[in-house]
């Protein structure tokens, strides 16, 4: 009976023994990996919907991460203006990057006619001249302290901050010119 207890007491301490090498190497694995920051490109935007009150709009970005292990707490924030005057901010939109490739990233920003009255003199010259877009310029920030995120849980946090600025031409809806001019 003891050699039994013996001989279980010795599997027991084996199996534990291999479960922790196994997690110990992937935690060393990612004490010796050298993290790279991910990066950022503007793709381009999309439009979801316009109406006679408003235009929604996404951005979208790419992020890619070169490293073998996806990133969470990463976000972005964002502002839009026109000619110069900010109408709309975004903050901390919550991202997560996959790991060894590319994310895409929808930026969302919902613009209201309401919200062009700082602008109004520039708009209301553009919709009277016969223009069909607007300029809107998107400044994007992409930042945080992203954690490494594997199997074994978070292990090591790196700090990155991007910015991104891109100017496109948004479409004033038929309906709002023809009623202008």
């Amino acid at each position: 009976m003891l050699r039994i207890r013996f001989s279980y007491g010795i599997i027991r301490v084996a199996i534990v023994a291999v479960i922790m090498v196994q997690s110990g190497c992937g935690f060393m694995k990612l004490l010796t990996a050298r993290l790279e920051k991910p990066t950022f490109t503007y793709k381009g935007f999309k439009l979801v919907e316009v109406s006679q009150n408003s235009v929604i709009v996404n951005f979208i970005f790419t992020a890619h991460n070169p490293n073998d292990a996806g990133l969470t707490n990463v976000s972005c924030s964002y502002e839009l203006s026109v000619e110069g005057k900010k109408l709309l901010t975004g903050t901390d939109i919550p991202l997560n990057l996959n790991p060894q490739g590319d994310t895409e990233i929808s930026v969302p920003a919902t613009l209201t006619y309401r919200d062009l009255f700082p602008v109004l003199v520039q708009v209301m010259q553009r919709m009277l001249s016969g223009q069909k877009t607007m300029p809107v310029t998107i400044e994007a920030v992409f930042s945080g302290r992203p954690a490494i995120y594997s199997e074994g849980g978070k292990e090591q946090l790196i700090s990155f901050e991007t910015r991104l600025s891109r100017t496109v031409d948004i479409p004033i809806p038929e309906e709002r010119r023809h009623k202008e001019q």
